[in-house]
Order: structure tokens, then C-alpha cells, then sequence
């Protein structure tokens, strides 16, 4: 009698199958289209071995193939090229403005988030975030992303992630003055628990001049994961400014 076998699905491959080998055949696929960040959410809502195949592997390629250099300057602290948080995590920072609400340092209306298309992170810039006594930190982060609000207020919003995090002069000064987490707050991206640098005065006057920001308007969170993202209100271009902007343009 012949006995019909059971396909076999992915979720039933392990890293011993011969089959295993699919995974590279799937890495291929999306280096084919660019590692559209759209299509590997997709695929890893099919089944509970493609969420951990994007989440170990697949969220890795793309952001490498984003931000090379900053990746493997995260990755070369990292142990067993982990990275706190999760690949997929870093990757939602690296396309996802998260908009901003109103906080206790920080009044505006809310704006929801969205996709960005392109997004530099700037190790030079992160520089300015830091206060004097924690420079020798890497911090990479991006310029500001401009919205409107209902009363025509540009704000700005921004992200980074800071490397080898749970090290660093950053986090060993917050635990040293006892700062608290916010208790309704949460990383946009990974949803762990945020540290507010402006309630622990930890904002440098650099930061404010860094973004062109409106006095005393500037807040922004680091999680335990690292992963860092604030608001502030622009300060308005004069007619004449946007003019010279545009001509040269």
C-alpha cells in the first residue's frame, strides 16, 4: 500500500534538515526586493517559525543592509552578535517614526506615527545628546523629523539607539542619582521600560542647539534596552530664512 507522507512546513525544519537550506533561499528572496520592511512584517505574521526566523535572522539582514556601519559597530560589544532589545526592535527604529503625545516635560498634540523612508543616524550628532560626562558613550541618532500640529507648531521628533547600552557612563550615571523610570511611559520600540533624561537633567545645552528647539521645549527617553527617542518644539523660520532655503534648493 502506498502511504501518502505528510508535507513537510517550515515551521517543521530545524538547523540539522537538509531542508533548512530554504532559509537561504528565502534570504535571497527579500535581498531581491531590497529587504522591504513591509513584506518581512508580512511574512513574519505567517507562522510562529517564520516570526522567529525574521526576528533571529531576517530583521539582522535588513538592518545591515540600512546602516552597515553603525550595525557592526553595535554588533562589536555585542555577544553572540545579539543585540539588547532584539533585531526586529532595532529595525522599527531604524523605519518607524514613532510621534509623540503629550509628557510632563513636553506639551503637544498628539501625533501618530509612520513610516520613514529614509533615515541617516549620526554618530557625530549623538555627541551633542550626551552630557560632557558621558561623551566617551556611542550614541547614533537622526535628525529631526518635522510635523505640524493643530496650531501650526513645528515639532520635532527624533530616535538613536545608544551602543552597549547596559554599560555605559549613560546608565551608570542614572542608576548612581537614583532615577526612576517613567511610569507611563514606554520605548516605542522595544516597550521596555524609559528612563526621562530631561527629568534626570541630563539634557546638555548642546542637544537644544543641535535641533534648532524652542527653550525649555526639548524631552527625550532612553529604555534599558538603549534605544532612545524624544520631541521638541522647532523654533519657526522667518519668512526671509524660508526663501533662502528655498532658492537654494
Amino acid at each position: 500500500m502506498l502511504v501518502r507522507q505528510r508535507p513537510r512546513l517550515l515551521q517543521d525544519y530545524s538547523e540539522n534538515s537538509p531542508s533548512f537550506l530554504n532559509e537561504t533561499v528565502l534570504l535571497l528572496v527579500f535581498k531581491s526586493v531590497n529587504w522591504n520592511p513591509f513584506l518581512l512584517c508580512r511574512c513574519a505574521c505567517v507562522c510562529k517559525r517564520l516570526a522567529e526566523l525574521a526576528k533571529q535572522l531576517l530583521w539582522k539582514e535588513f538592518c545591515l543592509s540600512r546602516a552597515p556601519k553603525m550595525v557592526n559597530d553595535l554588533l562589536s560589544v555585542a555577544r553572540n552578535e545579539s543585540l539588547d532589545g532584539g533585531w526586529d526592535s532595532l529595525g522599527k527604529l531604524m523605519f518607524f517614526c514613532a510621534g509623540c503625545h503629550s509628557t510632563r516635560h513636553f506639551q503637544s498634540k498628539r501625533i501618530s506615527g509612520h513610516f520613514v523612508w529614509k533615515a541617516r543616524f549620526s554618530r557625530t550628532s549623538g555627541r551633542s545628546f550626551l552630557v560632557p560626562q558621558c561623551r566617551m558613550d556611542t550614541l547614533y541618532v537622526t535628525d529631526p523629523c518635522e510635523h505640524s500640529d493643530d496650531e501650526d507648531d513645528d515639532v520635532g521628533l527624533f530616535r538613536g539607539v545608544i551602543k552597549a547600552f547596559s554599560i555605559s557612563r549613560t546608565r551608570k550615571m542614572l542608576e548612581d542619582m537614583g532615577a526612576q523610570v517613567e511610569k507611563n511611559e514606554v520605548c516605542s520600540f522595544c516597550r521596555a521600560e524609559v528612563w526621562s533624561l530631561t527629568q534626570a537633567q541630563m539634557i546638555p545645552s548642546s542637544a537644544q542647539r543641535r535641533l534648532a528647539c524652542c527653550e525649555d521645549s526639548l524631552e527625550y527617553f532612553i529604555c534599558r534596552n538603549g534605544h532612545l527617542h524624544g520631541m521638541c518644539s522647532l523654533v519657526p523660520l522667518s519668512d526671509s530664512e524660508g526663501l533662502s532655503e528655498d532658492e537654494g534648493s
